[in-house]
């Protein structure tokens, strides 16, 4: 029988124990450094405040145990890839990007440094991943919705105005992995009878173009997919939606709160809370390139009455009850 002395039992055993952490039962650092990186500000950003709740629950608590880098860029994104950059010579421990636009720009700059996505379309046609369920490199997160998604937000636009026919589509040009959703939006429409109207954007001084398009072709819905130039051109959207008697859709509950009429999209807490979980695994051992991206669970849907007010939109009580929140 094999009898091991004392020392000999603890050199074994630490190597035993070191082996382990190698693959992958590391500590998380005693103070980590995270790097956020979103679209508006502070304080109009929707996933800022939700991801540090989320985040300070696992208990990850800035000025303890975490340091949060925050980078906020305008609807232009001009000074995206800087931004990213700039985290990337911190050397954060992670970088959580809010959108495909920010998870882009932060891909560009490391191929190292982990990155999780809160709202991504499809990150295997982005080039983010080589598949959903072993992404295979530095990246991981949550799917904003799987194609199924668009053929209810239409049934939705539908049940609001049984009279709507034309759909007009806004999109940032510059949106990694949208072209199959766009598809999967034109497929939808076909089944339903509706005519959908890609506008696409490439710049700010673009737009006007697209709504004089969208006046032209007599659309009467926008779905509008807020991000991007889109950011920055959001109260003009509205306003023409508004001028025009449009029944508007975006794609986060904030921009109702500023004044849209309607949200329909997974529930923003979530993803949040899903992505701080992510972060969490990361920095305690965790490789993004096993981290399967999830799929949302839960959706949710806002309306503005005083917005359906201004677009002379009466709201259906069958809509009504299925709302999640109703800004009066």
């Amino acid at each position: 029988m094999l009898r091991l002395r004392r020392r000999e039992f603890l050199v074994v055993g630490g190597a035993l124990l070191a082996a382990i952490g190698a693959r992958g039962f590391a500590q998380a650092p005693q103070r980590a450094v995270v790097g956020f990186l979103s679209a508006g500000s502070m304080t109009t950003s929707a996933w800022a405040p939700l991801f540090r709740q989320s985040f300070r629950g696992l208990g990850w608590i800035e000025g303890q145990n975490l340091t949060m880098e925050w980078r906020f860029y305008d609807g232009t994104g001009e000074n995206l890839r800087e931004l990213a950059s700039d985290l990337v010579r911190l050397k954060v421990h992670a970088i959580v990007a809010s959108n495909t636009i920010a998870a882009e720009a932060a891909k560009r700059a490391t191929g190292s440094i982990p990155i999780v996505v809160l709202n991504v379309l499809d990150p295997v046609g982005a080039g983010f991943a080589q598949s959903l369920a072993r992404p295979g490199g530095n990246m991981t997160g949550v799917l904003y919705a799987d194609p199924a998604f668009w053929a209810k937000t239409l049934q939705l636009m539908k049940d609001t105005n049984p009279s709507v026919n034309k759909v007009g589509w806004l999109y940032p040009t510059t949106f990694p992995g949208i072209q199959p959703y766009l598809r999967a939006v034109e497929a939808a429409g076909r089944e339903m009878g509706l005519t959908i109207y890609l506008l696409p954007v490439a710049r700010t001084e673009d737009l006007d173009g697209a709504l004089a398009a969208a006046r032209n072709e007599g659309i009467d819905a926008f779905r509008v997919t807020t991000a991007g130039v889109l950011v920055a051109a959001e109260s003009r959207i509205r306003e023409f939606a508004a001028a025009n008697k449009l029944l508007d859709v975006y794609s986060l509950p904030s921009y109702v709160e500023r004044g849209g009429f309607m949200s329909y999209s997974p529930r923003t807490s979530d993803n949040a809370a899903r992505g701080a979980a992510l972060v969490d695994r990361i920095l305690k051992g965790a490789k993004p390139a096993e981290l399967p991206f999830e799929y949302p669970t839960r959706t949710e849907l806002v309306l503005n009455l005083k917005a359906a007010k201004q677009r002379g939109i009466s709201v259906p009580q069958s809509v009504l009850l299925r709302a999640d929140r109703v800004i009066e």
